[in-house]
C-alpha cells in the first residue's frame, strides 16, 4: 500500500476535478446557511443539556410533588432540545457529505461520458 506525499503535486484527474467545481461558480449561500444551522443547532442541544441538568438537581431539592413535577416538564422541554437540535447537527452532517457525493457523482458521470464518446468519434 503506498502513502501519497503531500509535497507532490495532485494527480491530473484531481485538477481536472478541481478546475471542474471551479467551473461551476458555486456561491457558498447554502453552505453558508447549512454551516449556521449546523452550529445553532449544536447550540440549541448544549442548551438542552444544560437545562435538563439544572432541572434534575433543583427537581431532586424540591420537597413539594408539585414543584418537583414542574421540574421533570423543564426537563422533558430540556431533553427535546436536545433531540432537535441533535437532529439539525445530523442532517446538515448528512446533507453536506451528499452534496459532496453528489457532485463527485455529476463529475464522474461527465468524463465516463465524454470518453465514451471519444471511443466513438475514433
Amino acid at each position: 500500500m503506498s502513502t501519497a506525499d503531500p509535497t507532490e503535486s495532485p494527480s491530473p484527474r484531481l485538477r481536472e476535478f478541481q478546475a471542474e467545481v471551479d467551473r461551476l461558480a458555486v456561491t457558498g449561500g447554502s453552505a453558508n446557511a447549512a454551516r449556521t444551522a449546523r452550529v445553532l443547532g449544536a447550540l440549541v442541544a448544549l442548551g438542552g443539556v444544560a437545562l435538563t441538568i439544572v432541572a434534575f438537581v433543583q427537581s431532586s431539592s424540591a420537597a413539594d410533588p408539585q414543584d418537583q413535577t414542574d421540574f421533570v416538564i423543564l426537563a422533558l422541554v430540556g431533553i427535546a432540545l436536545v433531540l432537535a437540535g441533535g437532529l439539525t447537527v445530523v442532517v446538515t452532517t448528512i446533507t453536506g457529505f451528499m452534496r459532496y457525493w453528489l457532485v463527485r457523482l455529476i463529475f464522474e458521470q461527465r468524463a465516463s461520458t465524454d470518453r465514451i464518446v471519444a471511443v466513438d468519434d475514433d
